[in-house]
């Protein structure tokens, strides 16, 4: 573990107990890094955890119940993370869900469960890992896992994209904000994420394949056929994008949006 990249270091991930979060979360422990997973789902963290056992030991993992919409309940969920480890050196806000629907049948509940998980869950752990950083004196990496959407307009998504739009901007604000205190913010931009992920239920499968006219189960593979590079999009693709702005070989990369999604021309920045 010595030759790792992120040997001797704490991470926390939210959603950290399926899909993107839980590739994310094995791939930084496959690293060195002692890891705490936040996810809403008693079970579905303790198969993560199941998981992150064998790579390096029960003591370097924590599950903790929490939800990031809730002040509460990410305060005392990052009050674990300091008891179980005594601080923490990376955080990866990745806890999120999805909605898709044209904007007058989209709810006013709709449309605040998209901002508070996605823009507020990034908010209230962005507030706890500043506050704990300055307080140490050492700096800190801290990602997003946003969206293709964020930059890219879609339509029946209205509620789901500002979301992340919003969540994308404070990055950058932060990035500049934590840059003088060794703070560094990045974002990664994933799209179609289809494989792994529990985001689209199938419910969701079923709109976001309505809104681009194929079958459900053709909805992977017009993904994959609508970005350069023709491949999915997988989890453990987004992970490695992820490690890449958590460890020392992105150490002067600051207020940077990654996209991972094979090239999708809408998605290029700009």
């Amino acid at each position: 573990m010595s030759e790792s990249k992120l040997a001797g270091r704490v991470a926390v991930v939210t959603g950290g107990s399926y899909g993107i979060g839980r590739a994310t979360a094995l791939r930084l422990a496959q690293e060195g890094a002692s890891v705490a997973i936040l996810a809403r789902g008693a079970e579905r963290l303790a198969d993560t955890i199941a998981l992150l056992e064998p790579i390096g030991g029960a003591d370097r993992c924590l599950a903790v119940q929490a939800d990031v919409s809730i002040p509460d309940s990410v305060a005392a969920a990052f009050d674990q993370v300091r008891q179980r480890f005594g601080s923490f050196d990376i955080v990866v806000s990745n806890a999120g869900s999805h909605f898709g629907a044209p904007i007058e049948d989209t709810s006013v509940e709709q449309w605040r469960l998209m901002l508070e998980t996605h823009a507020g869950g990034s908010f209230l752990v962005s507030q706890q890992a500043f506050r704990e950083w300055k307080r140490r004196g050492h700096g800190g990496q801290l990602v997003f896992v946003t969206s293709k959407s964020a930059v890219a307009a879609t339509p029946k998504a209205a509620a789901y994209s500002a979301a992340k739009a919003a969540q994308l901007h404070l990055g950058r604000c932060l990035a500049e904000e934590g840059g003088p205190f060794g703070i560094r913010v990045n974002m990664v931009l994933p799209d179609g994420v289809i494989r792994g992920t529990g985001i689209f239920t199938p419910e969701q499968r079923i709109v976001a394949a309505r809104r681009h006219g194929v079958a459900p189960e053709q909805l992977e593979d017009f993904y994959r056929q609508r970005n350069a590079l023709k491949v999915s999009i997988t989890p453990e693709e987004v992970a490695k994008a992820v490690l890449f702005l958590c460890c020392d070989d992105s150490a002067v990369i600051n207020g940077a949006a990654l996209t991972v999604d094979g090239g999708v021309a809408g998605g290029y920045l700009r």
